[in-house]
Parts: C-alpha cells; structure tokens; sequence
C-alpha cells in the first residue's frame, strides 16, 4: 500500500465512531457515506499500483450503505 492509501483508508476509520455516536440519522447517513468515499478512493489508488493484470472486480464495500431515509422524517 501507498501512503496516500493508507491516509484514505485512516480517514474512512475516523468516520465510523463519529457515525456511531451522532444521534442525527442524517449524520450518520453522511459520515458513513463519506467513510465508502475514503474506501473507494484507497481502492482506486491500489488498483493504479497494481502491475498484473488480475480480473477486473467491483470495489469492495466493507461498510455497508445506510438505507434511504423514509419520507417524513
């Protein structure tokens, strides 16, 4: 890994207790959504410095996507 990977995926880990405690559904939506952002982009950094040529395969998602807040909320 490159450093810059490891800067992206330690922000996306700074995300996760800030989501946990807000008790805003709305935070929470965001900062987990701003966590797959970081992931996305360390994922996307890897896949540059990878030399093989492996299969093509979707990024991971290690956290999962908070489902869409109901109307009326």
């Amino acid at each position: 890994m490159t450093e810059r990977t490891d800067w992206y995926r330690s922000n996306a880990e700074k995300c996760l207790p800030l989501a946990h405690r807000s008790n805003d559904t709305d935070s929470k939506i965001a900062l987990l959504a701003m966590a797959n952002a970081w992931l996305a982009l360390a994922e996307q950094v890897s896949k540059k410095k990878e030399t093989t040529s492996a299969p093509e395969r979707p990024p991971r998602r290690i956290i999962p996507t908070p489902p869409d807040k109901p109307e009326g909320s």
